[in-house]
């Protein structure tokens, strides 16, 4: 397991612990700050990932249809974060609620579709 694959698992259970806080707290500021440090650190991440310094590298070579998957998964997991923060600043709880679930939902499936690609399914 690389570096890299460790830091997205705790960036991942950084949203986690966010968006249950969230939840249990209707959306307190402290815990949408939670929420939105998980996203950039998956986001920085990512950053990292394809520019940053070798030690971050997957050690892959080429590619495969559950990496490709978990690539467009994540840029949705940014865009539900980024929505669900709108609806938070505009105070619509309902709406944010459900975006963050989305979030978790969409997330989940993108790490575990990416963990797969890397170590389970062949590579091109």
């Amino acid at each position: 397991m690389s570096l890299s694959e460790v830091l997205y698992g705790i960036a991942f259970c950084t949203y986690m612990v966010g968006a249950g806080w969230s939840f249990r707290s209707n959306g307190a500021p402290a815990a949408v700050a939670v929420i939105v440090l998980g996203a950039l650190m998956d986001f920085g991440l990512t950053g990292l990932v394809m520019w940053g310094p070798e030690i971050f590298s997957f050690g892959i070579t080429g590619s495969n249809f559950a990496i490709e998957l978990g690539a467009i998964l994540g840029v949705v997991v940014w865009l539900l974060v980024m929505a669900s923060i709108l609806a938070w600043w505009r105070e619509r709880r309902p709406l944010f609620h459900v975006l963050v679930m989305a979030g978790q939902l969409v997330w989940f499936v993108d790490y575990l579709a990416f963990l797969y690609g890397i170590h389970t399914y062949p590579l091109t």
